[in-house]
């Protein structure tokens, strides 16, 4: 299996800088305030947490964007493994003098 790295490093120069999962429907003081700071190893105390910004019907949306994160997370990291495991392969033309 070969890689194109200049086609590689052009796609992901063509994406888009946005979230990998829509955030559409989650609670944006659970998202900013919970989940992602959880998610930077921050800790949160329960003192701390503003109930009133949150309904209970707010978690449901929350932990499937949650999920869709780890999703996104899992793929990456086969693409990271694949590129890590490609074997080095010689080029058949001098790129430099």
């Amino acid at each position: 299996m070969k890689l194109d790295l200049k086609l590689l490093s052009m796609r992901f120069s063509q994406t888009k800088d946005e979230p990998p999962a829509p955030t559409e429907g989650v609670n944006p003081y659970l998202l900013e305030k919970i989940l992602l700071p959880c998610m930077n190893g921050e800790s949160i105390l329960l003192r701390d947490i503003n109930y009133s910004a949150f309904d209970v019907e707010d978690i449901e949306p929350l932990a499937e964007y949650h999920d869709e994160l780890a999703q996104a997370r899992y793929k990456l990291e086969q693409l990271t493994k694949t590129v890590r495991n490609l074997p080095p392969a010689a080029k058949k033309s001098r790129t430099f003098c």
